[in-house]
Parts: structure tokens; sequence; C-alpha cells
């Protein structure tokens, strides 16, 4: 029990407030998988379209990355061209969903390349960068830079990222 005082015209008021331990514990994080059409840990090659499915344990704002084979960070989710990045929870869901105005199709630099969502109870968070022409966003920043605003921004969050092979067309 937390009790508060304080005085109003000579009179002494004193308020207590009750907590119940089971609400005063921290909110759970949020459970995040993610995964491509084909399973986890998978080579796609050059001009392959790559269809990623998210599942979240809970409704959340979805901040998706990718790092490419050169280390270029960039934001796929939110872009310019989708905004809301709300998602619900309980089912898998494609990235890009069916009408997106956007495809992930393999192309240089080919490598060891990697996926990397988090999802926050905050969906206003912004990170530095310039946008390029096809609505995405080049980021300033590292993942750990962007993990910790995450963190710092967010009632709640959690996170997940998927390692993935990119390689040249074999003629």
């Amino acid at each position: 029990m937390r009790a508060r005082a304080f005085a109003f015209a000579g009179h002494l008021f004193v308020f207590a407030l009750l907590i119940n331990p089971a609400y005063a514990q921290e909110p759970k994080p949020i459970e995040v998988a993610i995964t491509t059409h084909l399973g986890d840990q998978q080579s796609f090659t050059q001009g392959d379209r790559i269809s990623f499915l998210l599942s979240l344990d809970q409704k959340a704002f979805v901040y998706l990355f990718y790092r490419d084979a050169n280390a270029n960070l960039l934001q796929l989710l939110p872009n310019q061209y989708l905004k809301n990045h709300a998602y619900e929870a309980g089912i898998f869901m494609p990235l890009p969903s069916s009408g997106q105005a956007f495809q992930f199709t393999v192309q240089a630099p080919f490598g060891d390349e990697q996926l990397i969502v988090f999802a926050s109870s905050n969906g206003d968070l912004q990170f530095p960068g310039s946008l390029l022409e096809n609505g995405l966003i080049l980021l300033d920043v590292d993942i750990g830079r962007i993990s910790e605003d995450i963190k710092k921004g967010s009632l709640v969050y959690g996170g997940s990222e998927l390692q993935i092979k990119t390689l040249p067309a074999v003629d």
C-alpha cells in the first residue's frame, strides 16, 4: 500500500493506494516470430521474390529493417507507401501482403543478409536516415542504436531476426 498526504486549507488529507501485486508486474514483452515463405535460413537467387511471414503474440506496431550484404541498413516498415504498421496478434501475416506497393526481389549486393523486426507499443518512433526513391529509408544509425531507441520509447517491445543468403543468378 502506498500513502500520500497533503494539506489544504489547514486540513490534512491522506490517500492510500492499494496495489494488486498481479497488476504491479512489468508488462509482458511482445513475442515476435519471422520466417520466409520457404522457412528459416534459406538461400535465394537473384530475381527471386521473397515473402516474409510475421507473427505477434499481441497487437503492436512493427518496425522492419534489412541489412544487406554490404552492411547497408534499410528501414522497410514503416515506409513512404506503407505508413500504417499496426499488426494484429495471433496469425502469420505476409510481408508484403497482396496489394502492397512493393515487393522484396533479390538483387545485388549478394551474400549474408539479415532481416530484423521489432514490435512496439509505440507507433511514432522515427530513425535518422535518407528517403530513397523506392520509398524506403537508408538509415544513418546502426541496429544497436535502433534497438536502444525502441526500448526507451516503448512500454512493451519485442524483436526477432532472420538470416538469409542471397546469390547471383546462375548462367
